[in-house]
C-alpha cells in the first residue's frame, strides 16, 4: 500500500480500532516520512499489571512482520524501558509511478 493511503489508514486506525490504550503523536509528517511515536501502550500497560512486563518485547518484536518496502526505524520501546515507541517510516528508492 503506497504511503499516501497508509497514512489516513494509520491515522484512523489510532482514534478507532487503538483507542484511548494508546497515546501518539507524529513529530514528521511529510512526503517521505511518518514518524508516529506512541508515548502510552496498553499492551505494556496491561502486561504490567499482570506482573508480565517481561513479555513487552515480544509483543514489539511482531512488528517487524508488517515492515517491508520501506524503511523502517525503531530504536528502543516503552517494554525495553523506553519513553516512548518511535515507528518512523522513510520512504525509499524512487516512487512508483501514479503513487505521488
Amino acid at each position: 500500500m503506497p504511503r499516501d493511503r497508509a497514512r489516513p489508514v494509520s491515522k484512523s486506525r489510532e482514534e478507532h480500532a487503538f483507542g484511548e490504550g494508546f497515546t501518539f503523536r507524529r513529530p514528521v509528517d511529510d512526503d517521505r516520512r511518518y514518524f508516529l511515536d506512541v508515548h502510552r501502550c496498553f499492551y505494556h500497560d496491561v502486561l504490567v499489571a499482570n506482573s508480565a512486563p517481561e513479555l513487552t518485547p515480544v509483543l514489539c518484536a511482531f512488528d517487524g512482520n508488517w515492515i517491508e518496502a520501506i524503511r523502517f526505524e525503531r530504536t528502543t520501546t516503552i517494554g525495553l524501558g523506553g519513553t516512548h515507541c518511535p515507528f518512523h517510516f522513510t520512504r525509499t528508492g524512487a516512487r512508483e509511478p501514479g503513487t505521488d
